[in-house]
């Protein structure tokens, strides 16, 4: 088994080599220019300082991965009519970055996924959304906290989670704080067992009242919020972006707005079906658009839960 400090270094790795490749993208889109950033200094030392903890393999990898992505989002850019060259870049992870990048401009969606912002010499802005996968294809696009998802379908999914959390903390004598009872579950083999079968039947549970409130929606009702809250691909988000995703040999740019899921779901039959443990599967017109899925953030039964819209 994983030491916890083992879990934590590839957890941080995972998102160094994210925030490495994110960074790199923007410089080679500036014609491999760090002065072409905003807040230049900072955004380079912050990259030094991630680069750093990854092996010279992994760094090596991003950048030749970054360098072919930009690559492409400038051919792509170039055929969609974005004008001059790239002016300035900006790296948004920052909360509310994506906002004071494009000022006055506009107002930012909630949901825009934009990781690299690009202004051309025209004025206008691209935002992109980056992705670097090990594998050939489409990865986890979107993870939204578990309350939003909540929220805007009006369905209590937080209970299950605390019904069946105080009954395993009752049952095996565990600390009510979620960082002391972590510890005590994975110091105990039997008892990281237990908590694995008890997150096995409370995703099904939270699976299956997801499922009963989705096929409660209207088709209308269905595709607005798969479009909305878990493809991003409103007809109006501001400032546009498109999906750039960095695999082994290629490069996949994906435009929200044009695409063949988005497409299938505007043709209709919006369906949804149990799929695997965790998951409530999406289709349109016979296509297989996503999956939702429920997944703890660390350790089952003592951390917090969260959504995450994956590829099907």
């Amino acid at each position: 088994m994983k030491s916890f400090k083992t879990y934590l270094l590839e957890r941080a790795s995972h998102t160094d080599i994210a925030d490495v490749n994110e960074i790199l993208l923007g410089y080679y889109c500036a014609g491999g220019d760090w002065s072409a950033y905003d807040d230049a200094r900072n955004v380079k030392r912050q990259y030094e300082a991630k680069a750093s903890k990854l092996t010279d393999e992994q760094v090596e990898q991003q950048d030749d991965r970054a360098k072919r992505m930009a690559q492409e989002t400038l051919k792509w850019a170039k055929s969609n009519d974005y004008r001059g060259r790239v002016a300035k870049v900006w790296w948004t992870a920052r909360k509310g970055s994506l906002q004071r990048a494009v000022g006055k401009t506009g107002k930012v969606d909630s949901g825009n996924p934009t990781d690299t912002l690009l202004q051309f010499t025209s004025g206008d802005y691209l935002g992109l959304s980056a992705k670097s996968t090990l594998g050939e294809t489409d990865i986890g696009f979107k993870n939204p906290g578990m309350g939003t998802i909540e929220r805007l379908l009006g369905i209590d999914l937080s209970s299950i989670k605390k019904e069946y959390e105080q009954n395993f903390i009752e049952k095996y004598n565990l600390p009510s704080s979620a960082k002391d009872r972590k510890r005590a579950i994975r110091a105990d083999s039997d008892i990281t067992t237990a908590a694995n079968s008890e997150r096995t039947k409370l995703m099904n549970e939270m699976r299956d009242r997801l499922l009963a409130r989705l096929n409660k929606l209207s088709e209308s009702d269905a595709r607005e919020h798969i479009v909305s809250n878990w493809l991003d691909a409103a007809e109006i988000i501001y400032p546009s972006y498109i999906k750039v995703t960095g695999t082994r040999s290629g490069v996949l740019i994906e435009n929200p707005l044009e695409n063949t899921k988005l497409e299938a779901l505007n043709k209709g039959d919006i369906q949804f079906s149990s799929v695997g443990n965790d998951s409530v599967g999406v289709t349109a017109s016979g296509k297989k658009i996503m999956k939702m899925r429920f997944k703890y953030e660390s350790q089952a039964l003592a951390s917090s839960m969260k959504m995450s819209g994956d590829p099907w």
